[in-house]
């Protein structure tokens, strides 16, 4: 009986102490708030964590495949077309000026 009357004196003398002047680092609010909740909610919420952090590594890591596949077949395949395609301007406009000059004399 001693001991749960001298918690209880603990207690209050906690609650006597302003808020403001109780140091609490952040690992005590987290140990505090896992005694509010149940074992299953704790379990569940660490599945939760653990399953959206392995799917979005998942995703970021597929997505980040993606983009690096699509961009390099895309100027593997468009490059030469781009080049292409100049070189013919290119004599097509050598085509014109040497038309000029001749139909000019």
């Amino acid at each position: 009986m001693d001991i749960s009357s001298a918690m209880i004196e603990d207690v209050d003398d906690l609650d006597l102490i302003p808020d403001e002047e109780l140091e609490e680092t952040y690992l005590e609010r987290i140990v505090g708030l896992r005694e509010m909740f149940p074992r299953s909610v704790r379990t569940g919420g660490a599945f939760v964590a653990s399953t959206t952090k392995s799917s979005s590594l998942w995703l970021y890591h597929f997505i980040k495949s993606t983009i690096w596949i699509t961009t390099t077949s895309a100027i593997i395949l468009a490059l030469p077309v781009a080049i292409e395609m100049t070189q013919i301007q290119a004599a097509d406009e050598m085509k014109k000026v040497r038309q000029e000059k001749l139909f000019a004399k």
